[in-house]
């Protein structure tokens, strides 16, 4: 922010470098810890308006960013409930397939077993991929997400207080 600037502008937003400054050192507490912000600045910082300012600039930057992952957080939740009914589906047609593969007419031995292990080979790897997205969704992205989240609505009604040295 400048200091002849009275509006804070949305460009105006913290770095990328700060917020994860700022998100990593919350994420070692645990998110119902009640905390405070200390932001420690150079005596001569240019362009700081003033402690409360830059406070109030820390947590809206942080309640927009929460609001976007709270979007992100609906999406992939949404993803994980498509690759759950994606597996439902796959299983049901890999069972399908799996009782109409023994009723293949057995008159080319090779032909048929070609046949099979095609089929076999092919469901195999739709429910691999199918299961791995939905872990992936879910168990990986999705709880990480969740606690970044959680950590950018707790800085954005924490108490922060800027210090300058």
């Amino acid at each position: 922010m400048e200091a002849d600037d009275p509006s804070s502008l949305p460009d105006k937003e913290l770095t990328e470098v700060a917020e994860d400054a700022i998100s990593q050192h919350l994420d070692d507490v645990p998110v119902k810890r009640e905390v405070e912000l200390v932001v420690t600045l150079p005596a001569k910082a240019d362009g700081v308006v003033s402690g409360e300012g830059l406070a109030e600039a820390i947590r809206r930057h942080f309640s927009v960013r929460a609001s976007e992952l709270t979007l992100e957080v609906r999406r992939r939740k949404h993803r994980v409930k498509l690759g759950l009914m994606l597996l439902a589906l796959t299983a049901t047609i890999s069972l399908l397939v799996a009782v109409g593969i023994r009723d293949i007419p057995q008159s080319d031995k090779l032909l048929t077993g070609l046949v099979q292990f095609f089929l076999a080979g092919t469901l195999t790897i739709m429910n691999w991929v199918v299961i791995w997205d939905t872990y992936e969704a879910y168990i990986l992205d999705y709880q990480v997400l969740l606690r970044k989240l959680k950590i950018y609505e707790k800085v954005a009604r924490i108490g922060i207080r800027v210090e300058w040295v």
